[in-house]
């Protein structure tokens, strides 16, 4: 499930949104320079979505779950685990314009100062998927 809550930077004050987690369809990348969202369609990811799916033996999620039985039962291709798709869902996703990579575990970063000091503010804050 993703969330989406606006930040207040501890540092320079800015107010910003954070989106953080993906969903059903899409995981939300980070860049571990600057902090830029990277947002990932497992459409786009075609085989290396397809192999993950094949290799978890369990639905991805409540709302995929059919599709999900069905590669699982049906895609020929070779399974990975869990580190190997990330690994190359991290490569698909590429270079950020300021030439750090998106990642699964790049901080929240303020897009003022670039800090990863900030607080949620708790009375802006939505659950998506």
């Amino acid at each position: 499930m993703g969330c989406i809550s606006e930040a207040i930077c501890k540092d320079c004050g800015t107010r910003y949104e954070v989106r953080m987690g993906g969903g059903f369809i899409v995981h939300d990348l980070h860049c571990d320079k600057c902090g830029e969202l990277r947002c990932v369609s497992f459409h786009e990811l075609g085989e290396i979505h397809l192999k993950f799916i094949k290799g978890i033996k369990i639905p991805y999620c409540i709302a995929t779950g059919a599709s999900d039985k069905y590669i699982q039962e049906n895609y020929p291709g070779e399974p990975i685990d869990e580190d190997e798709y990330h690994r190359l869902v991290e490569e698909f996703a590429g270079k950020c314009k300021c030439g750090g990579n998106y990642t699964f575990k790049a901080p929240i970063r303020c897009p003022n100062c670039k800090s990863i000091n900030f607080e949620h503010d708790p009375t802006k804050f939505t659950l998506y998927d």
